[in-house]
């Protein structure tokens, strides 16, 4: 069965840095995960989850996943998970902080958007 609109996927895809799992992990939870609640709570997307490794001898890279409803949803997620972002850190200079500090915790290797066919 196919749905009259095309749903969308964003998969950011990052590798964590040697050392910085735990506090990458709290970065997650502290900070991250209250930006996409208020970005969700805007209508910026339908749903996010997190894919990791299934072994654990692997590189740690993992993706956060985020699902639109449809194409017009995905076009303006960007605005509004800025939007929720800048609601959160208050002012630009603690936009700029957050961002240095997440960058010594993981290193961006991709975003790849993909069309779902169901």
């Amino acid at each position: 069965m196919r749905s009259s609109q095309a749903e969308c996927i964003r998969r950011f895809k990052y590798k964590v840095l040697p050392g910085q799992a735990t506090a990458y992990a709290d970065y997650l939870r502290d900070v991250v995960e209250p930006i996409d609640h208020m970005a969700f709570a805007d209508d910026a997307f339908l749903e996010v989850f997190m894919m990791y490794p299934m072994q654990e001898d692997t590189e740690d890279i993992q993706c956060r996943v985020f699902l639109f409803r449809d194409e017009a949803q995905f076009k303006a997620f960007p605005a509004l998970m800025a939007k929720a972002a800048a609601q959160f850190d208050g002012s630009a200079a603690a936009t700029e902080k957050r961002k240095a500090y997440a960058e010594t915790l993981r290193a961006l290797v991709g975003v790849q958007d993909y069309r779902l066919q169901r």
